[in-house]
């Protein structure tokens, strides 16, 4: 080559560079892409319509039992245009359901990255997109999407430099205006498949359901405590407070009384003058014919009220049963003598911060809202694969890297993003707890007599904690190489290809080394440490083991009863089980030591067995995953007692699951997802937020008719998650007897904000208080081999009705203005609206909410007969009526339909 020719190359070279790169100061085109691009995704066609050619082409693409549907993502410039040369960008979204292809374009490469994160590639294809441009993308997925909040936020683009830039249409919590309705593009997306049986929620079937039993009559609500107690006498007409309640604390420690008195000014009956209504508080076990913990006496007089307790926990739980017969509004005390005690010794909340962080204050919130309901243990699920959520002293890298969510492909300071969270470090996907707020928590917690369990999710859902350790031996290799090695977690020769339940092929902790318990035995002595400066010995160890052995072949997957892509048993990619390829597990397996990969789960149960009573904590738990091949925990396991969290949906054989369990020794904590999780929706309305593949709606009802010693019976009063009917069978007598509890659950994948806790969980948590607390007449005791359906008639069916009325008219006309008072969120809930005769009827839950309607011009307040004509929308308000619930568009004249 001539230096003439060399020369001219070079600068075409050049310009063609200048063309596709911005100048200095010029903003590049993913800089122009994130501030000028409108955003909206929608679904095209759900499973239930998915034809012939699609199947097929979802079954090459590996999509369990070629289950999928197609959803769109539709960018609009709204700037100046990207030219076909501007094609240095790369963008990037989320999506909960591993998406296979790009079906209708070819200028672009579709690649998974990791979890829900995948991207778009433009390829030399592109041709660039001009201004006023919509860019149509349509995409095949495996499985369905019926809710809203299956679509995630903040789609970010990522320039030739490596910077990323959040489209800004999409920088947002909330994705109002992001998702189009589920129903656009057919009015059936909302189902699953076309055998679908569950109802659509309208203002019509709101009202029908609302309406399904004739109200309460009279004010027994006055005097109902939520949990109800054993007995209550009512002994005479409510008395006024006047300036408040004072109490005379006796023998309550003064952490309890403070926590009480800080009740007491939230719910502003805090004593003002003289006057003050007077509450005596005493302890004395010996005037208690049984020895149980936490029961108490209360008598609630004309002047004053006595408080009995038990013990500390008793005196306490009469003080908060005081305050449940308090109606706020008119500032009157029921007068009740009341004799009561605990239904179960675990009465818990879970709440996880691992997906989506949730600050300390919204837990000091629950924890006061657990106290006034009477629940006691509280279960802080601190890791999973998308977050390490608590500071641990010596591993700094736990919270810096693992606690933490950028966009950093290498992974050395900071994870992915996941679930909507965008590239930048200042997100809901990012943060933890400082050693000083975890001693706090545990404190606070324990003046008002709750436990706090620690969880660590592991040996799956691990990968916060892979990666950090990771980055950490990647820190201290070169110079300190056996300092580095001392809490890996991973067989660096493991070359097991997996991916896991939330499509990660990295977030398994290796159960066969060392190292791994190493870090566990820190893990435990810190924590530890903690709680022992919170004044709170650490008395339960939760390790998780949460999907720990479901991974499953490809060619076993589609014959496994009772599998689910979606909380998965696994996806069909799923070609090898974890730690098969690792030579240190199958150096293992070869000792003896195990028979198999699949006993692996159980061994790293055993050896944190061992761990945790070494270190003197009474008890050790889990979800049932991490221990189901456990034949006999006493026998197995150094701890001296075991529980377990039963999770599997009743209607996929949760309460056989849940028998076996007891059978194998453990005491069970009975937490069904298709009723105690409550990150399922609250109907089926696709405008509600939550996953859905235990069930299509958990409300409030729903949890309170739980029967939790005998699940089956449950089968005559709800229906599948499809809307079907379904059948169980009763376990042995002796079940009750390994039933240690009840728990409900909020997972947080799509629960990105404090105010989505509170709106997920309440007034929920009131019915899990209720059936953690009281057991009702209509549950039935368990009688083996008794069979229920739809088309039994054992309950009492009359019974549950009727106890639901009172409880719902309780909740709406004294506790909901409590919830208000203490700062919290609830969900209010949606009216049900019908025309008759002309006039506008209005039905909610709970009676004694302010309902509105839109005229077209203004809200205005339901007053008296409203005539349906020129109606445009309904809604309810919150108790204090500051805040205003989800509206309901009408068209009464025909069957009225949910709208936000």
């Amino acid at each position: 080559m001539t230096r003439a020719s060399l020369f001219l190359t070079l600068a075409l070279g050049g310009l063609l560079s200048a063309c596709s790169q911005p100048e200095r100061g010029e903003v590049s085109a993913a800089g122009l892409i994130a501030q000028n691009f409108s955003v909206t995704q929608e679904v095209l066609t759900n499973f239930q319509g998915v034809d012939a050619a699609l199947r097929a082409d979802c079954k090459r693409a590996g999509g369990s039992g070629a289950i999928c549907s197609t959803y769109r993502i539709s960018l609009l410039n709204q700037g100046p245009a990207i030219s076909a040369e501007q094609r240095d960008w790369t963008l990037y979204f989320h999506s909960i359901r591993r998406t296979f292809n790009l079906r209708n374009r070819d200028d672009f490469t579709l690649e998974h990255v990791k979890g829900d994160l995948h991207r778009l590639v433009p390829t030399i294809s592109f041709a660039g997109i001009g201004a006023g441009e919509a860019l149509e993308l349509d995409f095949l997925a495996e499985n369905w999407m019926q809710f809203e909040s299956d679509f995630m936020p903040r789609l970010f683009v990522v320039d030739g430099e490596g910077e990323a830039h959040v489209i800004a249409s999409t920088d947002s919590d909330s994705i109002d205006g992001l998702v189009l309705p589920i129903n656009r593009n057919n009015p059936d997306n909302w189902k699953r498949t076309s055998a679908d049986a569950n109802q659509l929620a309208s203002a019509t079937s709101r009202y029908a359901d609302f309406n399904a039993a004739s109200p309460l009559q009279g004010d027994s609500w006055r005097a109902r405590i939520i949990p109800q107690p054993l007995t209550v006498e009512v002994t005479g007409e409510p008395v006024a407070l006047g300036t408040g309640i004072a109490v005379d604390a006796g023998p309550l420690q003064s952490p309890s009384l403070h926590a009480f008195r800080q009740r007491l000014e939230q719910l502003q009956l805090a004593p003002t003058g003289p006057g003050a209504f007077s509450v005596r508080v005493d302890i004395d076990e010996s005037r208690f014919d049984g020895k149980t913990a936490g029961a108490y006496r209360l008598d609630v007089g004309e002047r004053s009220a006595q408080i009995l307790g038990f013990d500390q926990a008793g005196a306490f739980n009469g003080l908060q049963s005081l305050l449940a017969l308090v109606d706020v509004k008119s500032r009157t005390l029921a007068r009740a003598r009341v004799e009561d005690a605990p239904r179960f010794q675990h009465r818990g909340l879970f709440l996880d911060v691992g997906r989506n962080f949730h600050s300390k204050d919204v837990v000091l919130k629950l924890l006061d809202q657990m106290a006034a309901y009477k629940l006691n243990r509280f279960h802080f699920h601190l890791s999973d694969d998308e977050g390490w959520r608590l500071e641990i002293p010596g591993l700094p890298e736990l919270t810096e890297v693992g606690g933490k969510r950028c966009f950093d492909p290498s992974e050395t300071r900071c994870l992915l993003p996941q679930l909507g969270s965008g590239p930048d470090s200042d997100n809901n996907g990012s943060g933890y707890f400082s050693v000083d707020d975890y001693i706090e928590i545990v404190r606070y917690a324990r003046a008002r007599h709750i436990e706090v369990i620690p969880e660590f999710d592991m040996p799956a859902h691990a990968r916060a904690a892979v990666v950090a350790m990771e980055a950490r031996y990647k820190r201290l290799v070169d110079e300190l190489p056996e300092q580095a090695a001392e809490y890996r977690l991973v067989d660096p020769e493991d070359n097991t290809q997996y991916l896991s339940v939330q499509f990660y092929d990295d977030s398994y902790i290796n159960p066969c080394i060392d190292s791994t318990y190493r870090f566990v035995g820190k893990l435990i002595r810190e924590v530890q440490a903690m709680h022992r400066a919170a004044g709170a010995p650490l008395a339960s160890w939760h390790f998780g083991g949460d999907e720990a052995v479901n991974i499953l072949a490809a060619d076993s997957f589609e014959d496994a009863p009772g599998n689910d892509p979606e909380k998965g048993d696994a996806p069909a990619a799923a070609r090898q089980k974890p730690w098969s390829q690792s030579p240190a597990c199958q150096k293992l397996v070869a000792s003896g030591e195990v028979d198999a990969i699949d006993e692996l789960g159980e061994l790293y149960a055993r050896r944190v067995s061992d761990l945790v009573a070494d270190a003197g904590i009474p008890t050790m738990a889990a979800w049932n995953d991490g221990v189901k091949r456990i034949e006999d925990a006493g026998e197995e396991l150094a701890t001296e007692e075991n529980y377990v969290n039963s999770w599997a949906p009743l209607f996929w054989g949760g309460g056989d699951e849940s028998a076996h369990l007891a059978e194998a020794g453990f005491e069970v904590v009975q937490s069904h997802s298709d009723f105690l999780y409550f990150d399922m929706p609250y109907e089926v309305d696709p405008k509600e937020s939550g996953y859905y593949w235990a069930s299509r709606y958990i409300d409030t009802q729903k949890t309170f008719s739980y029967a939790p010693l005998n699940t089956a019976q449950l089968a005559e009063v709800s229906t599948d998650r499809d809307g079907n009917a379904w059948s169980a069978t009763a376990p042995a007598a002796d079940f009750a007897e390994r039933v240690r509890g009840i728990q409900g659950q909020l997972w947080s994948e799509a629960v990105r904000t404090d105010a989505q806790v509170e709106y997920m969980i309440f007034p929920r948590l009131l019915a899990l208080a209720e059936r953690a607390w009281h057991r009702a007449d209509w549950e039935l005791s368990p009688v083996a081999g008794q069979q229920f359906s739809a088309e039994t008639d054992t309950v009492d069916k009359a019974a549950l009705a009727a106890d639901w009325r009172e409880f719902a008219a309780t909740v709406g006309n004294k506790e909901l203005l409590k919830l208000d008072l203490g700062g919290v969120g609830y969900r209010i809930p949606v009216p049900g609206a019908v025309s008759e005769g002309g006039e506008l009827k209005m039905a909610l839950p709970f009676p004694g909410l302010p309902l509105e309607y839109f005229d077209g011009d203004h809200w205005q307040p339901v007053d008296g007969e409203i005539l349906a004509e020129g109606v445009r929308a309904v809604r309810a308000r919150s108790a204090d009526g500051r805040r205003a619930g989800r509206a309901v568009e009408l068209a009464l004249s025909q069957p009225a339909t949910a709208q936000r």
